[in-house]
């Protein structure tokens, strides 16, 4: 573990992205001093399992090793932990890190393939990926779905799935005729045309084109049943019902997509943040990041100063992806032809999984600004402006700020949040639950100042150079009361109000009004968000463990554990009462299921709280 303190010591960089982790799932990238990289991984949630390693006193000696010589780490954030599996798989192929000893490639997750360019296509199961015309969907997670996948497309469309020449002359069909999973093109007992008709339907299935599909079952049904064809109309009215069962291909692998460039962007404070995911043979291969100084707003015409950047050093794809049509679009594209030798196509996506991969990539742009910009240190000058708007006597190099949240008087809480020389000091950052609830904003900010400085008080510590208060008058008061109280009445207090960004001071009844345009103005509103956001993040927290235990860990035989599984299933306790059997049985077993039937079935054993109003 010294080893493990060493780095962190050594690396301002690392120890800051470890705070900064998002709760979300994605892929991690380890580097050492000289940025080769290390290893990578995916995480349902990032910020978790990063800090695992290096909070974690019992590791092995193989990650020891790679933890003491970890000295910076990236990371891309995905909408699922399946398309981090799948981004981490890509990754993994492509920069084979040598801390990852199983090095997975694409052949170990199936695909289901169309042979689309046969006369009579077949389908079935692979795991290899090849440029032969076949349409490939998939990967799919697990490896049985793509076997349940196939195995609804012979039920339904009647496709086949042998390697026989097909020339109808073949003596009998085979049983699969028989148990109509095959029309039997083999024996000709379905033409060319026909045959061609099921596999159009079956590629519509698989692509999940659920309204086309539908549109052509729902005629092919009632069509064949006025030509009194009623097997064949069942058949049909059969895959009908099937087709919304369907889900979706992760986007972050689609053998079938060409290969791909996706812009996302993100602008803060005058800078923005490009984010570029790359897509070859419809992998994920990578991503990179482009820092612009001095832009007001991501438009046109910056994007076509990045392609042009970006594409005099690299190889262009076939296709871009970016959230606004670049300047002089087809000057752009004759251009980018030129040195690809046909014209890529440039789109701004409006529907599909186009729409969901911008949408990631804007959301890593986002991020990774976040991430690399956090407020720069304040200088001397922009410190004594606040001093001197504010009247302060000191320098105000340590601030803390109070905020107040609750719903309707339920779950109060209260954040204080400090910034030492204008950067968040999270490390100092405290969250309090009243002792009372109750609706009254000024006592339960009277109570959450005199908590925080009788402590710091008693302890001897450092007090802070300003005390800033979200709120108007009535929360300034409450907090100079519980210093006065304290005997603290030589700390400097001022409190911001949100509508017109006001500053009282004690005192006096009239606002100090800061140009909109100053940096200290935008100091003290980034300190005010921040305390907002942690204050609301903790009530949020507490608002649904109570939910968690007065609605479903009251129905008899359902602990904590139990009931968290049905919320992460079904989301609410409302969406419990009307799930179906089947669901129940699937998300915690038929044991747990027949004490939830039986539960809402009796309706005097549910909890009174779920019947009445919460208390105003």
């Amino acid at each position: 573990m010294a080893a493990i303190r060493n780095n962190l010591d050594k690396s301002p960089a690392l120890q800051r992205k470890l705070s900064d982790l998002p709760l979300r799932p994605g892929c991690y990238l380890y580097r050492d001093p000289k940025g080769n990289l290390l290893y990578i991984g995916k995480a349902k949630v990032l910020r978790n399992r990063v800090k695992s390693y290096f909070q974690n006193k019992h590791l092995d000696a193989k990650t020891r090793r790679l933890v003491a010589r970890i000295w910076d780490l990236e990371f891309i954030v995905c909408e699922t932990e399946l398309e981090a599996l799948v981004l981490e798989n890509n990754l993994i192929n492509e920069h084979l890190p040598p801390f990852n000893i199983l090095l997975r490639d694409d052949k170990s997750y199936p695909y289901v393939k169309l042979t689309w360019k046969e006369a009579f296509p077949k389908v079935f199961v692979t795991r290899k990926v090849r440029k032969d015309g076949g349409l490939y969907y998939g990967p799919f997670f697990p490896a049985s779905t793509a076997y349940r996948t196939a195995e609804l497309v012979y039920r339904f469309f009647q496709i086949r799935d042998c390697d026989i020449d097909i020339d109808g002359k073949r003596g009998r069909a085979c049983l699969k005729y028989q148990l109509h999973r095959c029309t039997a093109p083999c024996i000709a007992a379905v033409d060319k045309e026909a045959y061609r008709e099921q596999a159009k339907e079956a590629r519509l299935f698989l692509e999940g084109k659920r309204d086309e599909l539908k549109a052509r079952l729902e005629a092919a049904m009632w069509k064949a049943a006025e030509a009194a064809a009623f097997e064949q109309a069942a058949q049909h009215r059969d895959a009908l019902q099937q087709v919304d069962a369907w889900f979706t291909r992760q986007k972050a692998a689609g053998p079938n997509l060409e290969d791909m460039d996706v812009y996302g962007s993100a602008v803060l404070d005058g800078r923005a943040c490009v984010h570029r995911l790359m897509l070859r043979d419809g992998r994920m291969m990578g991503r990179q990041e482009y820092v612009l100084e001095d832009v007001e707003a991501f438009d046109g015409a910056v994007l076509a100063e990045v392609l042009q950047r970006v594409y005099s050093a690299d190889p262009v794809p076939g296709r871009i992806l970016a959230e606004v049509e670049p300047e002089d679009l087809e000057l752009l594209r004759d251009w980018l032809g030129g040195m690809r030798g046909s014209r890529p196509q440039v789109q701004v996506p409006r529907k599909g999984e186009k729409v969901d991969l911008l949408a990631m990539a804007q959301e890593n742009a986002r991020l990774a600004l976040e991430r690399k910009f956090e407020p720069a240190r304040l200088n001397e000058a922009v410190l004594e402006g606040l001093q001197a708007f504010l009247g302060l006597s000191h320098l105000p190099r340590r601030l803390e700020c109070f905020d107040i949240s609750h719903g309707q008087g339920r779950e109060v809480v209260a954040s204080c949040v400090v910034f030492s020389d204008g950067v968040p000091d999270k490390a100092r950052y405290r969250r309090f639950k009243m002792t009372n609830e109750q609706n009254d904003d000024f006592a339960n900010m009277f109570e959450a100042v005199t908590r925080r400085y009788r402590r710091m008080r008693d302890e001897g510590q450092e007090f802070p150079d300003l005390v800033l208060i979200d709120g108007g008058l009535g929360q300034l008061h409450a907090a100079e009361a519980a210093l006065k109280e304290l005997g603290l009445e030589q700390l400097e207090l001022g409190s911001l109000a949100k509508k017109e960004e006001l500053v009282f001071r004690p005192g006096s009844s009239e606002p100090l009004r800061i140009p909109k345009t100053s940096p200290v103005l935008q100091l003290l509103q980034r300190i005010r968000d921040e305390a907002h956001r942690f204050a609301i993040t903790y009530h949020r927290a507490l608002r649904a463990k109570r939910t968690l235990q007065t609605e479903l860990t009251q129905i008899p035989g359902i602990g904590p554990t139990t009931a968290k599984k049905l919320l992460q299933a079904f989301g609410s306790a409302t969406q419990v009462r009307m799930a179906e059997e089947a669901a129940l049985v699937e998300a915690i077993g038929r044991a747990g299921a027949s004490k939830v039937l039986a539960w809402r079935s009796a309706p005097e054993q549910q909890p009174a709280t779920s019947r009445q109003p919460p208390a105003g």
